[in-house]
């Protein structure tokens, strides 16, 4: 019984410290305070293909997709298991994740790196003649901690540190996330929220300039339908740097082995001018496709996108014994 009450209290208290800060960030969005101003944009990108296919929906994904990637959804993972994400952004962007989650002396625990590389880059004086080139990219590691408060509940945290560089120049930069994953006693239902990046920049690449972290909450419901292979998701996403936004998803499961997946995701009011569209819905934006082998799980995205180069996105999971 004290367990119980001592894990209600817990989930109350991320419940209110969540809704605190979706509040204060729904409070700055109506007047785009942030917008182009943050830093180490980068950590919003999904890389996890799961995830993206089915329109970067995340709150409430508690499987492999958001291992790793929501904070709580490492709670009660029974097996270690690495998991490595690689994505061919724009312009001959790379940008890829590698980490490993198991239980260590009871407790649920990952590690994760990230990074980036932007390739090369033409140097010029000021006369414009080419002098040489230098290169750019970005690095970062995360440690997440989950608990299982109870069957139906978990909870999580990470701590981030990120580096970035550009030629000479360099940042720093801490964040933290916190989420909580719940199965209510409503069949197939699982809802949850993220609140990530929150932090600060410690290192800037100019001094005397103030940056801040690209600052988001996510809140959001799946919904296994009871008598067809179906999962359907459905999140709100609150930036800090960007209009409120939502994304929407679906999952077609054969017999665990293949799945289909879809989604997309509200344009901001920017977006909308940017490209005179009529609806601030987009039509199908993101689909992919997983596959499950003997333990290790393949997971594929294709992000199209007309004013810049399509995005894919692949992730290989595996059980480790």
């Amino acid at each position: 019984m004290m367990r119980g009450r001592k894990g209600s209290l817990i989930a109350g208290a991320l419940s209110i410290a969540l809704s605190v800060a979706v509040l204060g960030t729904a409070e700055a969005r109506s007047v785009n305070d942030a917008l182009g101003k943050t830093s180490f944009a980068w950590i919003k990108a999904a890389s996890d293909a799961e995830i993206a296919a089915t329109g970067e929906t995340l709150a409430a994904n508690d499987g492999f997709g958001g291992l790793m990637v929501h904070p709580a959804a490492i709670a009660g993972i029974t097996e270690p298991t690495l998991k490595l994400s690689y994505v061919s952004h724009y312009v001959d962007t790379q940008f890829g994740t590698i980490g490993y989650a198991r239980k260590f002396k009871g407790k649920d625990v990952g590690l994760k790196v990230s990074y980036v590389n932007y390739g090369d880059f033409v140097r010029t004086d000021r006369q414009g003649q080419r002098t040489g080139t230098f290169s750019a990219g970005d690095i970062g590691i995360s440690l997440n901690i989950g608990r299982q408060l109870r069957h139906d509940l978990k909870v999580g945290a990470s701590v981030s540190y990120y580096s970035s560089k550009l030629d000479d120049y360099s940042a720093q930069a801490a964040a933290f996330d916190i989420g909580i994953i719940h199965t209510p006693s409503f069949e197939g239902l699982t809802v949850g929220a993220a609140l990530l990046n929150l932090g600060t920049v410690t290192k800037s690449y100019s001094s005397g300039y103030d940056e801040t972290l690209p600052m988001t909450f996510i809140a959001g419901a799946r919904q296994k339908l009871a008598h067809a292979p179906i999962t359907i998701m459905a999140d709100a996403i609150f930036p800090n740097d960007n209009d409120m936004a939502f994304a929407l998803g679906i999952e077609v499961n054969m017999r665990d082995i293949f799945f289909i997946r879809a989604g997309t995701r509200s344009r901001s009011e920017i977006d909308t001018e940017i490209i005179k569209a009529e609806t601030e819905v987009s039509a199908i934006r993101t689909f992919g496709f997983g596959l499950v082998l003997k333990g290790y799980r393949f997971n594929y995205a294709f992000c199209p996108e007309d004013a810049l180069e399509d995005v894919h996105k692949m992730t290989i999971s595996a059980q480790i014994p």
